[in-house]
């Protein structure tokens, strides 16, 4: 397993000269200030949260959701944010439909360089206390994650290492994920993990990281954080796999396909929770 460093863009306007989606980079980047300039960077922090709707009910995750190891627990944004605020959550809130429950917020990111270069366009949020993971799993998109507040390690590995990451028999929303917990590797059950090369990054506010398509990542939050997942997809990629995963995302948030086998819901006294 060896570790190898980052590659790194010292501001955005280099980003957009190299025109990384529309020239479908290979390689991930590690992009400075690219969000210096959104309104999200310079007003969101966990107050801002906090006065959008606290009482409304959100479904955290404790343990590796990407692995399935997870249990759902549904409280207030408001009791979230303060158990965040004093240290005292262990709980994630992961692939959050932020911009879904209140669309005015997309005003305060600014994503034209994707939109310019791409057909469609999935925005997530994740409101993480510190040592929050998300682990390895394998995007079915391009994408470009930024760092709102606070700071996250991600670890990536190429898709050329794929026979070599135990991909997980778990339904997983437009995406595979891995056995493999990088925080405590099991060599002895995953020996062949050994061959992989990772990438490592550190993302700090205003940073953002270009994950190109099929790039397995295992993120960790080194502090409270907020971040925003920029998800896209251009007409070839969206005609290629896209199609199949939405008809097996239908039917399985109907209950009726792999009900009990997934990395995204829990069954509850007879519900049947999604996470988010």
């Amino acid at each position: 397993m060896n570790l190898d460093i980052a590659k790194l863009i010292t501001n955005g306007e280099e980003y957009k000269k190299l025109n990384f989606i529309k020239n479908k980079q290979q390689e991930p980047y590690l992009i400075k200030n690219y969000s210096q300039n959104w309104k999200a960077q310079k007003e969101w922090d966990f107050e801002f949260l906090l006065k959008l709707d606290p009482e409304s009910i959100v479904n955290t995750v404790v343990g590796n959701a990407a692995a399935g190891e997870k249990q759902i627990i549904p409280m207030t944004l408001k009791t979230y944010i303060e158990n965040i605020k004093n240290e005292n959550s262990n709980e994630y809130l992961t692939t959050f439909h932020l911009f879904k429950r209140y669309p005015h917020l997309k005003k305060h990111v600014s994503i034209n360089d994707i939109k310019k270069n791409s057909v469609l366009q999935h925005l997530l949020a994740w409101i993480a206390p510190k040592g929050a993971i998300t682990g390895f799993h394998q995007d079915w998109s391009e994408n470009i994650n930024v760092q709102i507040k606070g700071s996250k390690v991600f670890y990536l590995v190429s898709p050329k290492f794929d026979d070599f990451m135990y991909i997980s028999s778990k339904f997983e929303r437009i995406s595979k994920t891995s056995l493999v917990d990088l925080k405590n590797v099991d060599f002895k059950k995953f020996p062949l993990f050994s061959n992989v090369e990772i990438k490592k990054f550190i993302l700090k506010p205003s940073d953002a990281i270009y994950i190109p398509y099929g790039w397995w990542h295992f993120v960790e939050s080194l502090e409270p954080s907020i971040n925003i997942s920029v998800h896209y997809w251009e007409i070839k990629d969206l005609l290629k796999k896209l199609p199949l995963e939405l008809i097996k995302v239908f039917f399985h948030d109907l209950g009726l396909y792999k009900k009990h086998n997934c990395a995204c819901h829990q069954i509850k006294n007879n519900k049947y929770i999604k996470r988010g």
